[in-house]
C-alpha cells in the first residue's frame, strides 16, 4: 500500500470517528431534552451522514414530537421508513403523530407494523390502546393495555417501570369506566395507586367508581381528600366537587352537597357539569 492510499485510509478514519462524535452530540441533546438544538444537530449530520440514516430521520422526528411540531416529526419519521420498512421505532414515531394531528385511523394503521416488527414493546401497545380508546373501541383498548401491563410487570421494577405501571393502569381504569365495568375499574385503580399513590387520574377514577358502586361513605372520603391538594386545576377541582356532592346527595348531608354544587357553579362554565350542578340533589 503506498503513502497516499495510507493518508485516504487515515482521512476516512478520522471522518468517521467525527460523525460518530457528532451523532453522540446529538443523541446526548436528545436525551437531555433539548429538542431544538437536537433538531439542529440531526440536520447538520443529515446533510453529511451516509450511515444509519433511518435512526437520524426517526430521532430528529421524536425531537420534533416534544416539540410539537407534529406534521415535521410526521414528514421526518416517514423518511425513515421509506429508508427502512423494517425501523419499527419510525413507524410508532409516525404513529404518535398522527395521532397528534387527529388522523387517529391512520395513527392505528400505523402502529400495527410497528407492533408487527416488534410486538415486545409496551409503548406501542400503550399507544394502541390509547388510541382504541378514542376510536371507542374498548374492549379491544383493554386488551392492547392489558398487553402493555403484563409486558411492564416481566421487567425490572424500576422507577421508570412503576411510573409507567401507574400510569397504564390508571387509563385501563378509566376506558374500564367506558364499559360500566365498575369493579374492574377499581381494581386497576388501586394497583395504579399501588405504584403511585399520589396520582391524581387514579384517585378520580377510584373515586368515581366507589360512587358507582353504591359506596358511598368511601366516595366522599377520598373526594375530601383530594380536595386538600394543592395543584388541582380549576377543572379538576370541579369535578371533584361535583362528584363529592352527587356522592352526598345519597347520604343525609343534603346540605354539605348543596354547598359543594355552589362551588362547582362558580368555577366552571362546562355546560353539562353547570346542569348537574344545578340540579342539585333533584335528579338523583
Amino acid at each position: 500500500m503506498g503513502l497516499g492510499s495510507i493518508g485516504f485510509n487515515l482521512v476516512n478514519r478520522h471522518r468517521q470517528i467525527q460523525q460518530i462524535q457528532r451523532t453522540q452530540t446529538a443523541n446526548d441533546l436528545l436525551k437531555q431534552k433539548k429538542y431544538a438544538l437536537a433538531v439542529a444537530a440531526y440536520d447538520e449530520l443529515l446533510q453529511t451522514s451516509t450511515a444509519q440514516l433511518h435512526r437520524l430521520w426517526t430521532n430528529r422526528g421524536y425531537a420534533l414530537l416534544e416539540l410539537d411540531h407534529h406534521q415535521e416529526a410526521l414528514n421526518s419519521c416517514s423518511q425513515a421508513t421509506s429508508l427502512n420498512p423494517q425501523a419499527d421505532l419510525a413507524w410508532n414515531c409516525r404513529g404518535e403523530a398522527l395521532y397528534y394531528l387527529g388522523q387517529q385511523q391512520q395513527a392505528l394503521t400505523v402502529l400495527e407494523k410497528a407492533i408487527a416488527i416488534q410486538p415486545e414493546n409496551e409503548i406501542y401497545w400503550f399507544n394502541y390502546s390509547n388510541i382504541l380508546a378514542n376510536l371507542s373501541d374498548h374492549e379491544a383498548a383493554v386488551a392492547a393495555s392489558e398487553k402493555a401491563i403484563s409486558l411492564l410487570q416481566s421487567q425490572p421494577q424500576t422507577d421508570t417501570t412503576k411510573s409507567n405501571l401507574a400510569h397504564l393502569l390508571g387509563q385501563q381504569g378509566h376506558i374500564l369506566l367506558e364499559l360500566e365495568q365498575n369493579k374492574q375499574a377499581l381494581t386497576a385503580f388501586e394497583q395504579s395507586l399501588d405504584y403511585q399513590p399520589d396520582s391524581l387520574t387514579a384517585q378520580q377514577g377510584k373515586g368515581i367508581a366507589l360512587y358507582r358502586l353504591g359506596r358511598y361513605a368511601q366516595a366522599i372520603k377520598l373526594f375530601t381528600r383530594i380536595l386538600r391538594r394543592e395543584d388541582l386545576t380549576t377543572a379538576q377541582r370541579a369535578i371533584s366537587l361535583l362528584y363529592q356532592g352527587i356522592s352526598l346527595c345519597e347520604t343525609p348531608q343534603a346540605a354539605a352537597a348543596t354547598k359543594a354544587f355552589e362551588q362547582v357553579l362558580q368555577l366552571t362554565a362546562d355546560p353539562q357539569l353547570q346542569k348537574i350542578a344545578a340540579s342539585g340533589c333533584g335528579i338523583r
